[in-house]
């Protein structure tokens, strides 16, 4: 039979994982299928200019449904179109996450004990994580006026523990983003064994007799079929992995048939549990004399950058991090506290006259939750996403403590005196209701997606505790889709550890005697 040992689905963050580990044994032969095109541009190279892809070429354009919990709001999710997936457009922060999270889902293989070795071999090899290396004067500030409030002077980030406040570490290399496809597919170019193919839109996975035997897929207007000697690995990412599921015929078996897709495999939970970090963003005029990255659009940056890759252009503009408890008591970290020395307002589109910084309030350890559904067996219609962002009650009581700690630390020197005044949500925005309009009506995505096609020792779990899709054989999820709940981190780093395990379970399949 013709084709490829494994098919991949998705160039992102965990599908360049999956195909570069499994290309560098030159006895398989890989295919790797994305739906996006090259990142060969400065929207993706300089670290500075990834907010300008945001509803562009290289971002899938997703909304939400109208959201019950965020003012019946229609909410973007922006997703990476593009060779090296959402790794090509984030922000580039580094988190690997808490003990209390891996240890916390009770899936075997997978506690801290399991993934920490993996995070060092990946940071130690094909992922290069550095800090921020000029970070503006604002953001030390920031971090002084963090640990003055009392969040741990603590410059390691990396877990177990992540109490503290420090400048960010970033995927960022000698000025340049250091997305998942520079760490895995440029260094596999060359191999013969693999093929990677843009602009290739996937149909669905074709299964027969209960197992995944080949992929369909548009590419330059024509309808294509390839073949998997073996297997067959999924990461189309939070949204797509479980609509492809779907489209495929594993999913809700009464969904499924109610748009017009024949059930084969029915998996209730295939799009359900779907977890996100909401944000609310805070904005603060600054004081006479501090500019911050008000002027990264002068050409003098762009040449800087194009020359010698440094100055503004280098900077992932979430130059430094506060990971705080917002309450006392709380095992871990709740909440990302994220600082950015320019105003941010509507994804970067929204324009402030004066100079500004931004602080996020990242809630990482939300209780809401939502569904990925696909509308119709027409793959070029988009899945329903419903976030229900803070439709539970503790989330809205978390923001509000988080938001007044923020308030505190913008108080607190040495960034108190290089601030001026308060944009958003304002000092008239003070009580408990009036917080809790403010947050309803502004709240957005922190590019986070996860746990809609989760993995756990449930029968009735989507994967098992390695990536296989429960009731078809030769068929894995490997993105952030598949775990079990949100980590206490930015999810690139636990979406290139999945991609990493996925790649080493199947090693570990094809190597056992027959």
């Amino acid at each position: 039979m013709k084709g490829h040992d494994y098919v991949v689905i998705g160039a992102g963050s965990a599908g360049c994982a999956v195909a570069g580990r499994l290309s560098a044994d030159s006895s398989r032969s890989v295919l790797l299928l994305e739906a996006g095109g090259s990142d060969l541009r400065l929207s993706v190279r300089a670290p500075l200019a990834f907010g300008s892809q945001f509803g562009g070429a290289t971002d899938w354009k997703l909304q939400t449904e109208p959201e019950p919990g965020c003012a019946n709001r229609r909410m973007e999710q922006p997703r990476g179109k593009v060779i090296g997936g959402t790794s090509s457009m984030n922000a580039m922060v580094w988190v690997r996450g808490s003990r209390h999270d891996y240890d916390g889902w009770g899936v075997p293989g997978w506690t801290w004990e399991d993934v920490e070795p993996v995070f060092r071999r990946i940071e130690s090899g094909p992922i290069h994580v550095t800090r921020v290396a000029e970070p503006d004067e604002l953001a030390r500030r920031f971090v002084a006026a963090a640990r003055a409030t009392g969040v741990a002077s603590n410059d390691d980030l990396s877990g177990p523990d992540l109490d503290g406040a420090a400048i960010s570490p970033v995927t960022v290399w000698r000025g340049r983003r250091w997305s998942a496809a520079r760490a895995y597919l440029d260094p596999a170019r060359r191999r013969k064994n693999l093929t990677v193919l843009t602009g290739a839109l996937v149909r669905r996975v074709v299964i027969r007799d209960g197992g995944a035997v080949g992929v369909e897929y548009e590419h330059r207007g024509r309808q294509r079929y390839a073949p998997a000697r073996s297997e067959i690995v999924l990461s189309a990412g939070a949204f797509g992995s479980p609509h492809l599921l779907q489209l495929s015929g594993i999913g809700p078996a009464a969904h499924l048939r109610d748009i017009g897709i024949t059930p084969l495999v029915d998996s209730p939970r295939v799009g359900a549990g779907l977890a996100d970090h909401l944000s609310t963003f805070m904005n603060w005029e600054l004081a006479p004399g501090f500019t911050g990255l008000a002027d990264a659009q002068h050409p003098k940056w762009l040449l800087r950058w194009l020359v010698f890759r440094n100055g503004k252009l280098t900077s992932n503009y979430m130059e430094a991090v506060a990971h705080i408890r917002s309450e006392p008591g709380l095992a871990a970290p709740d909440f990302q506290l994220i600082h950015g020395p320019a105003y941010l307002w509507e994804y970067g589109r929204a324009q402030h006259p004066r100079p500004a910084i931004v602080i996020l309030q990242s809630h990482w350890t939300p209780q809401s939750r939502g569904t990925v559904l696909a509308r119709s067996a027409d793959p070029r219609v988009p899945p329903a996403i419903q976030t229900n962002g803070l439709t539970a009650a503790a989330d809205i009581a978390a923001f509000l403590r988080a938001i007044r700690r923020t308030r505190e630390i913008a108080a607190t020197e040495p960034l108190a005196s290089a601030l001026g005044a308060e944009i958003h949500p304002g000092t008239d925005v003070v009580s408990d209701a009036a917080l809790e309009k403010w947050i309803r009506e502004t709240a957005n995505s922190t590019g986070h997606p996860a746990c809609s096609a989760a993995m756990g020792t449930d029968p009735d779990s989507v994967l098992d505790e390695r990536l296989r899709v429960r009731g078809v054989n030769g068929l894995r999820a490997a993105d952030a889709s598949a775990l079990p709940e949100i980590p206490r981190a930015n999810t690139n780093a636990p979406a290139i550890l999945v991609g990493e395990r996925c790649a080493d379970f199947i090693t570990a399949a094809a190597t056992l005697p027959t």
